[in-house]
């Protein structure tokens, strides 16, 4: 067993960034990658990360990492192992969840007695969402070049490429290209990069890199530190994400086979069936598989 835990494995990036007690990882991590000096995060709370939809029929978002901090700005963190049909839609998905939880959820056809909080007028002045997706895979070869390991989408004009508006920000780290890219280690995000691929890899702490937040992350991510229950909870966890890899690339081999777009779909969708099938003969329950392969629960 490899002294520390693969921060890419599902329990243990929660562990490492979605828990009270490493609540300063998590701003550390933030700040690098907002690079915001005039406005650094100090604090903030998490938020549920389990977000029902409003509506029947309206698919519940489960969120790895749901915080705000103190003047209402919105983060959401995403670790995702495998690359999966409509990815940038699922992250555009989840951003707007955030962006909705903020207006007034005053219900029109509520007929009992007026309240103070409902005679509350919103202007619908949004406070920012940030999403950042931490990827174990990269976009297309055609999207982005092999240097470019750090993408920032906002909305921006089609004509003269002015950001039209600033207050949704979609953050994407491909972790993979980490390895051969050339980082500026004077930056804090690519000194976060480089300690998270070094730790995905089993590596030793880098020296290099001797600040106490990364002494902190190393320290939390040792494996003997777990008890025996958490312990069986992260090798479960771990392997569901090499049983879910497996079956993926299998459907994307039988897809290819097939010579046919419909067919490579399809493979990608039996793959994951098949592995949300194997989680819950494991004891998993179906909130953590749907999770995991991004299957509705209806389907299994």
């Amino acid at each position: 067993m490899c002294r520390y835990i693969n921060p890419f494995v599902d329990y243990g990036f929660k562990k490492l960034f979605a828990t009270e007690a490493n609540k300063d990882i998590l701003i550390s991590f933030l700040n690098a990658v907002i690079e915001d000096a005039n406005d650094p995060i100090v604090e903030l709370n998490h938020k549920n990360v389990e977000q029902i939809g409003e509506f029947n029929g309206t698919k519940t978002s489960y969120f790895d990492v749901y915080c705000q901090t103190a003047n209402g700005r919105r983060f959401i963190v995403e670790m995702q192992n495998t690359w999966k049909p409509f990815f940038k839609d699922r992250t555009l998905f989840y951003a707007a969840k955030a962006i909705r939880d903020q207006g007034n959820q005053i219900d029109p056809t509520d007929r009992t007695r007026v309240t103070e909080e409902k005679k509350k007028k919103w202007d619908y002045r949004l406070n920012e969402v940030y999403l950042i997706a931490v990827m174990n895979f990269n976009f297309s070869k055609k999207e982005y070049g092999p240097d470019d390991y750090c993408h920032k989408v906002m909305l921006s004009d089609v004509d003269d490429h002015h950001v039209f508006y600033d207050k949704l920000t979609l953050i994407y780290l491909e972790m993979p290209k980490i390895g051969e890219a050339k980082l500026d280690m004077q930056r804090p995000l690519d000194r976060w990069l480089k300690v998270l691929y070094l730790l995905w890899g089993g590596e030793q702490f880098p020296p290099e890199l001797d600040e106490p937040v990364f002494r902190k992350l190393y320290k939390q991510a040792e494996y003997a530190r777990f008890n025996e229950a958490q312990q069986l909870t992260y090798e479960r966890s771990r392997k569901v994400m090499w049983d879910t890899y497996s079956e993926i690339e299998g459907g994307r081999i039988l897809g290819h086979e097939q010579g046919l777009e419909e067919g490579l779909e399809r493979g990608r969708k039996e793959a994951l069936l098949e592995a949300a099938r194997k989680m819950l003969s494991m004891g998993l329950d179906k909130t953590t598989v749907a999770e995991a392969t991004g299957i509705d629960a209806e389907e299994f």
